[in-house]
Order: C-alpha cells, then structure tokens, then sequence
C-alpha cells in the first residue's frame, strides 16, 4: 500500500522560513520529503535533462484522491537539482490564490490564502499566476519573473493544464502562445510525464524540443502549440491517462506533431533511471 507523509520535522523548518522570508532549495526539501514515501518515486529518462542552461519543463498536473499532486511534481524538483553540472532548483508558475480552499466547514478568505502563497513564492522564487478560474494565463509580475530566471540561465517548470487531475485535461487557453513566447530564442523544453505504473509514482522525461512556427489567427495558433506540447506530455503516459488529448494521440499526434526535437548534447551519458530519494 502506498504512504506519502512528509517529515514533521522538515514541514516546520519550511514554515518557519516561509513566515520569516527566508530562502530554500526546491530541489533539496523535495528529495528530503520524499525519503519516507513508499513504495519510493522513480525517475526515468533523467539522461535528457540538461546538464546546463535555461529549459522549461512542461509537465501535467497528476493527482488522484489519496494522492497530492505535490508529490509528483517533488520528483520532478528532486531530478532536476540532482541531474545538472551544480546544484540548480526550478522555478514554477505557481497559482496566487485558491477560489474556494476550505478547512472543514470553514472556508479561508482568499486574502489570507493569498498572503500565504505569496511568502511561499518568495522563499522559492516562483512566479504568480491567477487560478485557471479566471480564464486569464497569469499575472505581468509573475510571467516576467519567470523569463527573468531564463535569461539568468535557470530552470523554470509550467504545468499548462493549470489545474490537478488524473488524466489529461486540455490545457489552459494562452499558455500555448505563453511558451512561445518564452522559448523564442531557442530555449527548449522538456516533458515530463506523471503517473503511476505499477503502483509506483513515477516521472518520465522525454527528449527536449522546440515549438515549430506556426501560421493562423492567434486562437488557431495558442491551440495547435498547446497541442503540441500536451501531446508531447501525452506520449510518456499510459494510454489510460490520456484523457481530452487520446483522440490526437491516438492519430500520432496530428497537426501537434511538428515539434522540432534537439540533439542530446547538453545531456550526460549517465543512466536513465533514478530513485531520487
């Protein structure tokens, strides 16, 4: 039977260090949480990672009931801290509020829930967005932290679906256009893919890519980049988990398969799976 419990004792000092303003590694609190799950996450395909220089990891949001999300995107964190020529942690888009976040019957005004992210986001240098809700792909403040740390030849991590589910859900509308324009010079991004096989939590990267140009209005043109990537994400899950993309999926990938995959070069020939506790 799987567990997931994060130590008491690292929950604390994380807190503490939200409260007062304090910076933490990404990648090092989620390896640590991740010590006492079981049975332990598993990585594959770590070897197409790069070592260097800015990417964006693309992912899907995975959650199940009995199963955060957090725990899969912790694995991602873990790997990509451990996989690079020096330490380096990811930097997300992370929602800046919840709609309707209850504790029991009693419902969180958002303006404490907000306050909360907001110190969180500050302590692991994320960028803010609106909840997909709001129909908007995120605030000016948050996007442009987020190129900030590209330009700065960081990781940074988006989750395009925007919201947590088990299988594929479209992604949100804009963050197709987003991406390009984010990796418009050439910065690649790498999918990863989160599930459970065998009952074992695991993430699968795939090989990096670049958007290919694309003609049309700019709803033709969100769409198909959006496909792009989703089929992209699509490709390293099982059939199961496919979701509002098996029908592109199923036909190969359609007019979404025209992304421009890179050489390895930025890789290390070191083996492709990896327990990152």
């Amino acid at each position: 039977m799987s567990q997931y419990r994060f130590p008491k004792g690292l929950l604390l000092r994380i807190a503490l260090a939200v409260l007062l303003g304090r910076k933490r590694s990404l990648g090092d609190d989620s390896a640590a949480g991740l010590r006492g799950a079981w049975p332990p996450p598993v990585a594959l395909g770590t070897e197409h990672i790069p070592r260097r220089g800015p990417f964006v990891v693309v992912g899907n949001h995975y959650e199940r009931p009995g199963l955060w999300v957090g725990w899969g995107v912790m694995v991602v964190n873990a790997m990509v801290r451990a996989t690079g020529e020096r330490p380096r942690d990811l930097h997300w888009l992370m929602v800046a509020e919840l709609l309707d976040f209850r504790l029991g019957r009693f419902v969180v005004p958002r303006a404490w829930v907000r306050a909360v992210f907001v110190r969180f986001a500050r302590s692991y240098e994320f960028g803010l967005v609106t909840p997909r809700e709001t129909g908007a792909v995120g605030s000016p403040a948050g996007l442009r932290a987020i190129a900030r740390w590209l330009a700065a030849g960081e990781p940074v991590g988006v989750l395009p679906e925007g919201t947590a589910s088990e299988a594929l859900r479209e992604a949100r509308p804009g963050s197709g256009a987003f991406l390009a324009w984010l990796t418009r010079d050439g910065i690649p991004l790498v999918p990863v893919g989160i599930a459970e096989r065998n009952g074992v939590l695991t993430a699968t990267f795939g090989p990096p890519f670049c958007l290919p140009r694309v003609d049309g209005d700019k709803t033709t043109r969100d769409r198909i980049l959006r496909d792009t990537v989703m089929v992209a994400i699509g490709r390293l899950l099982p059939p199961a988990l496919w979701g509002y993309y098996r029908p592109l999926l199923e036909r190969g990938g359609a007019d979404a398969d025209s992304a421009v995959s890179l050489p390895p070069a930025e890789a290390d020939a070191r083996p492709g799976n990896s327990n990152p506790a």
